[in-house]
């Protein structure tokens, strides 16, 4: 392959685009009957919720006028919402910022990783036509003991049902957790698994760093305060 092609292939990877329309090309292939949309605001509501989902796992940039974009920052994205069909990130000091994006090649990966953990509540409600089944209860997992179970499962080489197992306690771990940044390190954690499993050399540096950061931050929420 030439070197012009190469250059093609690696700007393509790199290219930025819009939160709203990675939300979209997303929602595609995340949810079930994506062309089963009942009005504007399920549309919107549902590129909120794809959104929300390639936060937790990709990284997101913002650009201020001519400047090249920012990557965000994880605190920056604690507790932050989206809003208006993904076209609009509100942080929770209240700053309101619309030229979100990330790039396309993180999209792919982000696509694969919610497609492997399966992340139920990515589906938009439909118009109730029936009264609704009781939703199931919420699985506890005890974070500390879960982390410990993934961090003995998670020993390279990568074994793919030790992987698939290790998955799903940080997803449930993510959804049950107090905390909006325990649940943001749970799935940068499946997102630095997905890595290392696409890596022949199956580079744990990020896994490891993904689990420590986890770790510390499960230690310091079990600390008294002082």
């Amino acid at each position: 392959m030439g070197k012009t092609t190469e250059n093609l292939i690696d700007g393509t990877r790199s290219q930025h685009i819009a939160l709203s329309v990675a939300a979209g090309l997303a929602r595609t292939q995340l949810i079930p009957d994506p062309g089963k949309v009942y009005d504007a605001q399920h549309l919107s509501d549902s590129l909120n919720l794809v959104a929300r989902g390639l936060a937790k796992v990709a990284q997101l940039y913002v650009t201020a006028g001519s400047e090249a974009p920012r990557a965000l920052a994880p605190g920056e994205l604690e507790s932050a919402q989206i809003q208006r069909g993904a076209t609009l990130l509100v942080l929770k000091d209240g700053r309101k910022l619309s030229a979100i994006s990330m790039k396309r090649a993180d999209l792919r990966q982000a696509v694969a990783i919610l497609k492997t953990i399966g992340l139920q509540d990515l589906a938009p409600p439909s118009p109730p036509a029936a009264p609704a089944a009781p939703a199931p209860a919420l699985e506890r997992v005890d974070p500390r003991a879960a982390l410990s179970e993934i961090e003995h499962l998670l020993s390279v080489p990568l074994v793919a049902p030790q992987v698939r197992r290790a998955n799903a306690l940080a997803v449930s771990l993510a959804r049950s957790a107090p905390q909006g940044r325990i649940a943001n390190l749970a799935m940068q954690l499946v997102s630095a698994v997905h890595e290392a499993q696409s890596e022949q050399t199956q580079d744990a540096d990020r896994l490891k760093l993904a689990l420590a950061r986890l770790r510390d931050a499960l230690d310091n929420e079990a600390a008294p305060a002082g």
